[in-house]
């Protein structure tokens, strides 16, 4: 590396050896009495930390999380979920299904857990419904299968051609519709006995925790309007079961405007559309003026490589000497 290349260090939250390392803010304060409070939350809750961009959410979760982990006596299970980097994917439920299973596979019962993924699958092919990938797939079937003749130019008109094989397909289309409606009005009950036979798996299940599960959702604000929602509509509707704890982290004003944008909702006359969802908010700590400024300075200073050592971040800088000086 030659003298005038910066050597920025990319934050390496995957591996963070020591909780709270580098905590210029005072975040552990936080973690800690966040953690005595969803200690208490036997009942369950989904919870919004709510802080702007650029505050430090992701590190403080990602602390976090590691702090909960190995904190004595009793270890928590805790899940991290980027939901930007799955907001490809079209229904939200299975990937939070599929994180619990996974993360609890290692530490619970696993007949329980088996159990849940059962439940999980019956209750995710119950959730498919008409979609609109549905009922394209119904048009295409409708044309490929031979409904819309073979147009000719000869006597008969283009247009009444095109006119009747329309009225065919629309014809085939409605009935498939219909019949996929009324499949669906039948298989009502059976879904309604599903959820209830899946909430009460999940319940079991985490009862059988000592202490509550933590699932951590970051990155909300920065998905889709509509993936956002149905994830946090998600875990109300199916997720909503004592001794599970979500912590939705967000810039809860930037999301409302995108939700205002999406959907044409207007909160100042039908009020905050998530606090139907979300139990409580916590709003991150603001940053004030008494705060070390010059550890902040320092920090960065040292990740670029302008300082030679972690000893130099205990030293005044005044009198510190960066690599290019």
């Amino acid at each position: 590396m030659t003298a005038d290349q910066l050597n920025w260090q990319k934050d390496n939250f995957e591996n963070i050896q020591t909780a709270w390392e580098g905590d210029l803010w005072d975040r552990r304060r936080l973690g800690e009495q966040l953690e005595r409070y969803v200690d208490r939350l036997n009942c369950g809750a989904v919870l919004a930390l709510d802080a702007r961009w650029g505050e430090g959410k992701t590190w403080f979760v990602r602390h976090w999380k590691k702090h909960l982990e190995t904190t004595q006596p009793h270890k928590h299970d805790v899940i991290y979920l980027d939901a930007f980097a799955n907001d490809y994917l079209e229904d939200p439920f299975l990937v939070i299904a599929s994180e619990i299973a996974a993360k609890l596979d290692k530490t619970a019962d696993k007949k329980l857990v088996h159990k849940f993924k059962k439940a999980a699958a019956v209750m995710q092919q119950g959730l498919l419904t008409l979609t609109s990938t549905l009922i394209a797939s119904m048009i295409s079937c409708a044309l490929t299968g031979g409904v819309i003749p073979f147009i000719r130019l000869d006597s008969e008109s283009i247009k009444d051609k095109i006119d009747d094989a329309v009225d065919k397909v629309v014809e085939n289309i409605g009935e498939k519709v219909t019949e996929a409606i009324q499949n669906k009005i039948d298989s009502y009950e059976e879904e309604k006995n599903s959820l209830q036979a899946f909430k009460t798996t999940l319940s079991e299940l985490a009862d059988s925790l000592d202490k509550p599960l933590v699932f951590i959702i970051d990155e909300l604000d920065r998905c889709r309007p509509d993936f956002a929602i149905r994830l946090i509509e998600r875990i109300k509707h199916f997720f909503d079961i004592p001794k599970i704890v979500f912590v939705l982290v967000m810039n809860k004003p930037q999301l409302l405007q995108s939700v205002q944008r999406y959907y044409s909702y207007d909160s100042k006359l039908n009020g905050d559309y998530f606090e139907k969802f979300i139990d409580y908010t916590i709003e991150f700590p603001k940053i004030g003026e008494d705060q070390l400024y010059e550890g902040v300075i320092k920090e960065q200073l040292y990740r670029i490589g302008e300082l030679k050592s972690k000893a130099d971040l205990n030293r005044p800088l005044a009198k510190v000497k960066t690599t290019s000086i």
